[in-house]
């Protein structure tokens, strides 16, 4: 996976600078209170699981909050009878099954936030590193598929609105 995941880090890098100049805020809940849903998450749900399935279980169930409740003042007055629905079981057991080892998700985080830092900063770089984590695993379950895509793939309008996506997360 290494040569590739290069190749993919580093046009994402490139893309996500070009990008970064031209984005606007994501519709939906404001950054600041996606990362505030997350970082709660994790620090609850890394008491039961790894901190690395902390991590893709939180980004999981925050994008279906958000799907559900737009409005964060919503999505926040949820309750405990509600996430007992069998709806909600449901949508929880799907966020805790990624397909990719610590050992890939660490080597991608790794290898794409050395490479964002120069363009996004350090911060925005692992954030960003950490939102394409979550939609590349969801995308594609074998680590080694992920590690196909080509610089040709991310000329696209769907790799382009993606890697935005993730650089206005």
């Amino acid at each position: 996976m290494n040569k590739h995941l290069v190749l993919f880090v580093l046009s994402t890098c490139f893309s996500a600078a070009f990008l970064n100049g031209q984005t606007g805020e994501k519709k939906g809940w404001p950054s600041k209170e996606r990362y505030s849903f997350i970082e709660a998450c994790i620090n609850t749900a890394k008491k039961s699981m790894s901190n690395d399935s902390a991590r893709f279980y939180c980004f999981c169930m925050q994008e279906k909050l958000e799907i559900k409740y737009p409005d964060t003042s919503d999505a926040f007055k949820i309750t405990a009878d509600e996430m007992a629905t069998p709806e909600w079981k449901k949508e929880v057991r799907n966020c805790l099954v990624g397909t990719w080892t610590k050992a890939n998700r660490d080597e991608f985080l790794n290898s794409c936030t050395n490479a964002a830092k120069e363009g996004l900063g350090a911060d925005k770089a692992k954030n960003y590193c950490e939102c394409m984590l979550f939609k590349m695993e969801k995308i594609y379950p074998n680590p080694d598929d992920a590690a196909k895509v080509s610089s040709e793939d991310l000329k696209t309008d769907y790799w382009k609105n993606l890697i935005k996506s993730c650089i206005d997360f």
